[in-house]
């Protein structure tokens, strides 16, 4: 008889309960304020994770809202609905691989507490744009509102399918190459540093636009006080410090993208001498005309065992299978990776490997320095790292993998007797040098064999050759634009050219002699032999491929003497006929050949026109700058330093750092490029990490009531 009734009582209990909880997180979203300091970074106070939350989403929104909604739409797979059809390759590789799908079954696998976060998160964008309409273009407005899931897509979208498995790589598969993204990292211990603290250096370098940029920011709710960068659009930062921890990440050459060839079969494909019948399902693509009205194209993704087909090429099917998509916790493990105070807060975050790629770099203040190949690795059943970079059989299970490998698998390095700790986005196995890792006590198919490239190379010589080092030494030694390569083959090159005798080639030795192997603002003789490699080694894409495997060295890259070798060069006749070559097209194009580096490598963003350093990583410039195409005679970067973090974790904490290209992508914003003249003077800025400095340096206040 009671049953009834106390049905209803628990259902009247219940609602009671959800709208308390609905009302207070209504009110704890704006228990925050921002205070925004004159290089445009927010400085974010809040009584709780939600009202941070909410305000980071606001904050994000005002300084790049434009682009963040144009990455939440692109995310969802509608990228060409509302703004064309120079979105529709990447909306299709979006739906292919079921990512908003995907995206909202994650969302429900949150935990309450990171649920809440998210929507509050979305609900500050949402609530910017609802009060500044005025700030955002129309076209940007299109993908409003945002929710949660928009959130969780972009961040796959971004991880898994830009990074881990990005659609250019279909095409490059039967080739084996490799990506252009890049990082650098450092730790350094307390046994190699002056002040006996341990220093961190946090440098992605990537392109200057789009989803790869940065935003700097500090967060600070009851028990949490990190800065640093989130990914663009993303809710939480992806490289952070706090004052007694902080870890970097670079890209690392994790293999969790593989290609099966299927052989077609009527009724489906051919799998352990059966024909196997592939799941379709059917998705509509809308793609905006310049008229406003949309044209529908119907796509019908085909899913094998291994993933969705890729590419279809008359009778040659490619599928794709991807590690880590069954991994929903990538934004909640970033959260606790940036407020992790110590080394063992830190693993307990990392080793539940929500995160499928990237290698971390961590420091605390207990002088622990720590490096982790960090990767969700399948476990497979045969093969090495050449067999999976190409195409791989796709008829038979003997190829299929079904597991990862666990965390305690993945190479990794604590406090090794040298006392740092490097990558620049190589294997793990040259963490530190003598190599803590043997390769061979891992599988074959976990990570190339042991190599270094001139960056590498670089990286590695100056943390070897330095000692005792200050944060002034530490950022020193980050902003050095020597040439490696240079080091190696520029005597070589000279003395060849001296013995050639004409003219044009005794200008040219003495340009080169005379040049100091840097890439600065005034560095004359760099530009010449930039031009002079790119033809000595058969054109700008075949850059990557210089170093530890070429032949064009009289002696090749040796493991036993990995940060001296390759050295000099094989055919001095073929390398001067490319100098000479090189000396004639500069002295054409700009009328001769000591044309300094920062004349014709400029940081030019808007209005703001200045001379650049750092050269290609490739020939070994630790301060990468990849040259875009020129236009009229001058050279913009494509790709390089984004972002610098040097921290020295003492007690108050030292920080110095530097966003390449600004904190904004606004057009009306002032700081889309102020932070260009630091960088063209090599300088840096320090990090205001107290409440009393963020007021000092005070331009507005955001408070929310």
């Amino acid at each position: 008889m009671l049953q009834k009734p106390l049905i209803f009582l628990f259902s009247i209990l219940t609602f009671v309960r959800l709208e308390y909880a609905f009302g207070q997180s209504k009110t704890t979203y704006k228990q925050a304020e921002i205070l925004w300091d004159t290089w445009g970074v927010p400085h974010i106070y809040a009584k709780n994770d939600e009202s941070l939350f909410y305000a980071y989403g606001w904050a994000q929104t005002q300084n790049h809202g434009n682009l963040i909604l144009q990455l939440y739409g692109q995310a969802r797979g509608k990228g060409a609905e509302y703004w064309g059809e120079k979105y529709a390759q990447a909306d299709r590789w979006v739906i292919t691989n079921s990512i908003y799908e995907r995206a909202t079954e994650w969302y429900a696998l949150q935990k309450p507490a990171m649920r809440k976060n998210l929507d509050a998160f979305a609900t500050g964008v949402n609530e910017y744009a609802n009060e500044h309409p005025d700030k955002l273009s129309n076209e940007a407005k299109r993908a409003l509102p945002v929710t949660a899931i928009d959130l969780i897509a972009h961040a796959q979208r971004i991880t898994h399918f830009v990074f881990l498995a990005p659609q250019a790589r279909v095409a490059a598969a039967e080739k084996m190459q490799g990506d252009k993204n890049g990082s650098n990292a450092w730790a350094v211990g307390p046994s190699k540093s002056a002040s006996g603290n341990t220093l961190l250096l946090t440098n992605p370098h990537l392109p200057w636009s789009d989803l790869y940029l940065y935003f700097e920011a500090q967060l600070v709710s009851p028990g949490v006080n990190t800065y640093g960068i989130s990914r663009m659009g993303f809710p939480v930062l992806t490289m952070a410090f706090n004052e007694t921890a902080g870890y970097a990440q670079t890209v690392n050459t994790n293999d969790g993208q593989d290609f099966y060839e299927l052989t077609p079969a009527e009724g489906g494909y051919k799998w352990d001498g059966k024909i196997k019948a592939f799941e379709t399902k059917e998705r509509m693509l809308r793609i905006r005309q310049p008229d406003g009205t949309l044209k529908e194209e119907k796509m019908v993704i085909r899913h094998s065992v291994h993933g969705p087909v890729v590419s279809e090429k008359g009778r040659k099917l490619i599928a794709m299978r991807v590690a880590g998509l069954g991994q929903s916790g990538i934004l909640e493990q970033y959260w606790d990776m940036a407020r992790a105070k110590d080394l063992a807060a830190f693993e307990a975050a990392i080793s539940r490997l929500q995160i499928p790629m990237y290698t971390l770099m961590f420091a605390d203040n207990k002088g622990n320095i720590f490096n982790l190949f960090n990767a969700v690795v399948p476990v497979r059943p045969l093969g090495d790292w050449n067999y999976w970079s190409g195409v791989v059989r796709g008829d038979t299970s003997a190829t299929l993998w079904t597991q990862t490998h666990p965390y305690k698998d993945l190479p990794k390095v604590r406090n090794p007797a040298t006392g740092w700790l490097q990558n620049t986005n190589e294997s793990p196995w040259t963490a530190t040098v003598p190599m803590a890792n043997n390769h061979k006590d891992f599988p074959a198919y976990m990570a190339p064999g042991p190599s270094m490239s001139f960056r590498t190379q670089r990286s590695v010589r100056m943390l070897m050759e330095s000692d005792k080092i200050t944060l002034d030494k530490f950022i020193e030694l980050k902003l050095s634009t020597r040439m490696e390569l240079a080091d190696r083959i520029l005597k070589d090159l000279i003395a060849a050219a001296n013995l050639n005798g004409s003219p044009e080639a005794k200008e040219v030795a003495t340009v080169l002699a005379n040049w100091d192997h840097n890439t600065d603002n005034d560095s004359k003789g760099a530009f010449l032999f930039d031009r002079f490699v790119r033809k000595w080694v058969g054109g700008t894409e075949k850059l990557n491929s210089l170093g530890t495997s070429s032949t064009l060295f009289a002696t090749p890259w040796n493991l036993d003497d990995p940060v001296n070798t390759p050295n000099g060069l094989a055919d001095t006749k073929a390398a001067l006929n490319a100098l000479l070559e090189a000396a004639k097209e500069v002295k054409a194009t700009y009328g001769r050949l000591d044309v300094a580096w920062g004349e014709v490598f400029r940081f030019r963003i808007g209005g703001v026109d200045l001379p650049g350093n750092g050269g290609p990583g490739p020939m070994g410039v630790f301060r990468t700058m990849t040259l875009g195409a020129p236009t009229d005679g001058k050279y913009l970067p494509a790709h390089g330093d984004t972002y610098v973090a040097a921290i020295e974790f003492s007690k108050p904490l030292k920080a110095k750092v530097l966003t390449s290209y600004g904190n904004a992508s606004q057009p009306d914003s002032k700081h889309n490029n102020d932070q260009l003249p630091l960088l063209s003077e090599k300088k840096m800025r320090p990090v205001w990490f107290t409440r009393k400095e963020a007021e000092q340096h005070l331009v507005e206040k955001t408070v929310f009531k």
